[in-house]
């Protein structure tokens, strides 16, 4: 779950890229403007979808690769269970001072079989966007077994090569390292049996790279989110929370 440092060439495999950033990760995201930008736009969508979702609570809510528990602390609140897992020991200790009423369990689920039961929502971000597809697969897999009929899951996809930032710097020569786009992570989904519901783009006006490494641009964006919220920028947003539902 990475920031922006791993935009250059993929890693083999990554489920090892941040097992000792526990201490450091949070520190990251906040000092790079447009991660910051983008967690908190994150927050303020996944709040209200959750809470359309399940206005009562959810019943039983995991967070798959939940690193620090950046997205757990918003979640886990409207949540009358709430089960946190990830590979990183470094993360877990970090995520359990934020959330402790959440339950956190260090394990791959990818490759290790443990019976958590099943959950009315899952919610996995900063995760996608930088595994390899090998990964990406096992995991829809996991996550697939783990949500009940008709239950939620909920992720994000901050590594979008057909955003307009994206284009622009492969027009002009760059190389970003992204390969996941809406359409082949739609695909992926429905493979799953998971059906996309709900798309909700972040960060869809900032069409130069320049753009978001400018915290004085960024600290003007409410109204353009606000503007650019239809889930028809999705496809061409830097960022992008997708709902699916479990059929």
């Amino acid at each position: 779950m990475p920031a922006r440092e791993d935009l250059g060439a993929p890693l083999t495999d990554y489920r090892r890229s941040h097992l000792e950033r526990g201490t450091s990760y949070d520190a990251t995201l906040d000092t790079n403007p447009f991660d910051a930008y983008m967690a908190k736009w994150e927050a303020h969508w996944l709040a209200q979808l959750v809470t359309r979702l399940h206005g009562e609570g959810i019943p039983r809510y995991l967070d798959f690769a939940c690193g620090t528990g950046r997205v757990t602390q918003i979640v886990a609140p409207l949540a009358r269970e709430s089960i946190g897992i990830d590979i990183s020991r470094s993360m877990l200790e970090v995520a359990r001072a934020k959330c402790p009423g959440t339950r956190f369990i260090e394990v791959d689920l990818t490759r290790q079989s443990v019976d958590l039961g099943k959950f009315d929502v899952i919610t996995s971000f900063r995760f996608f966007g930088n595994a390899q597809d090998a990964l990406r697969r096992d995991a829809l897999t996991a996550l697939a077994r783990l949500l009940r009929p008709g239950g939620h899951l909920i992720v994000n996809n901050h590594r979008n090569p057909l955003s307009g930032s994206a284009l622009l710097q492969r027009l002009t020569g760059g190389s970003h390292g992204m390969d996941l786009t809406y359409f082949k992570f739609r695909r992926m989904l429905g493979e799953h049996d998971l059906a996309l519901v709900k798309a909700q783009p972040v960060g869809f006006w900032l069409y130069r790279s320049a753009m978001q490494s400018s915290s004085a641009i960024l600290d003007s964006g409410a109204p353009k989110e606000r503007l650019f919220a239809s889930r028809m920028y999705a496809p061409f947003a830097p960022d992008m929370i997708l709902v699916a539902r479990k059929t």
